[in-house]
């Protein structure tokens, strides 16, 4: 277990040095990703509903906020150690927190209580990392609220990576309380990783 830790602390040193020389690019090869995520059909399906939940991107992140132009859609919202589903109007309704300044609901927001999300109303989850594999392990930021979020839904929910090719490794460190996801999108390919699909859905692009 020690020595998964070092090797996963090692590994987020290298891609966040990695993003940070490479921050110019992010934008224009993020609109790649995006335009990737358009030729899944569930995804579509998912953006159109409303089902769709996906991080608000922040600093060397994929980006995310294009997405909400003119839709609502389901943001995570950390409280305490777990991850709260939220749906959100527009990107108006956040607001930054925390020591990293992400995006998260403002306190009106949270206090509705009409606002939560069950985790049976989301059919696609966009999942952010520092690094994934093809089998589709990922390094997230060592907090585990991914990890534990994702064990909550039912296997009918499409879970989504995002990450620049870069970002994709040939062996992510991982234990029993990483979850994977079922593919990553990057801004040159779809990778189909080893977590079967959701019954019913099926990737043609």
């Amino acid at each position: 277990m020690q020595d998964i830790l070092v090797k996963k602390s090692t590994l987020r040193q290298e891609i966040r040095a990695f993003l940070e020389r490479e921050a110019g690019t992010i934008e224009a090869k993020s609109r790649l990703i995006r335009d990737r995520l358009m030729t899944i059909e569930a995804f579509r399906l998912a953006l159109q509903s409303g089902r769709l939940m996906t991080f608000v991107s922040s600093q060397w992140e994929i980006e995310t906020t294009p997405l909400f132009t003119g839709r609502a859609l389901i943001v995570p919202y950390c409280d305490a150690d777990a991850i709260v589903p939220m749906r959100v109007i527009s990107l108006d309704e956040l607001a930054p927190a925390g020591r990293l300044k992400i995006l998260e609901p403002k306190l009106f927001v949270r206090q509705d209580i009409s606002r939560q999300v069950l985790p049976e109303q989301i059919d696609v989850v966009l999942v952010p990392g520092l690094a994934f594999d093809r089998t589709g392990n990922r390094l997230g930021r060592g907090k585990g609220y991914y990890d534990r979020f994702l064990r909550r839904l039912s296997p009918d929910v499409l879970t989504i990576g995002l990450a620049l090719d870069a970002m994709i490794r040939e062996k992510i460190p991982c234990d029993e309380n990483d979850h994977p996801v079922n593919i990553v999108v990057t801004e040159s390919e779809i990778i189909e990783t080893a977590p079967p699909l959701p019954p019913k859905i099926t990737l043609s692009y």
